[in-house]
């Protein structure tokens, strides 16, 4: 019979490697960044992981802005894809392909709203917000 340790060892484990099977590939191909090239996400997203969340949420915040058209829709619409160019001019700074890794945030996106999934984001709409004024 294992030991305490390795009981934990092993839920720890199984625990990241359900963690991997839920990741997308960009989710992934992020995670596995190294770590000087995620430490340059920390001073405006705080993470890698926040980084993703907020694209997510750029994404789908253009889409549903283009789909039910709110007053001045086209104006809301010039300002997210101003903020969605500054994200991928940035990440292109960080010697990254930053045009590629949003597209493949935004195909996650396409991809849980035609499977009606919500996934929970852990960002606040402050964070959100104050992420945005920094780029």
């Amino acid at each position: 019979m294992g030991s305490a340790c390795d009981n934990i060892f092993y839920l720890c484990h199984r625990f990241y490697q359900l963690k991997r099977n839920l990741m997308t590939k960009i989710q992934e191909y992020l995670a596995a960044l190294p770590e000087d090239k995620k430490a340059l996400f920390i001073p405006v997203f705080g993470s890698v992981d926040k980084f993703y969340t907020v694209v997510y949420l750029i994404i789908r915040n253009e889409h549903v802005t283009d789909q039910e058209k709110p007053e001045r829709y086209e104006d809301r619409l010039q300002v997210i894809r101003q903020v969605k160019n500054k994200v991928e001019e940035l990440v292109s700074s960080y010697g990254l392909d930053g045009k590629e890794i949003v597209a493949d945030i935004a195909s996650d996106y396409f991809e849980d709203f035609v499977n009606y999934k919500e996934p929970e984001l852990d960002i606040t709409n402050e964070e959100f917000i104050a992420i945005i004024r920094n780029l």
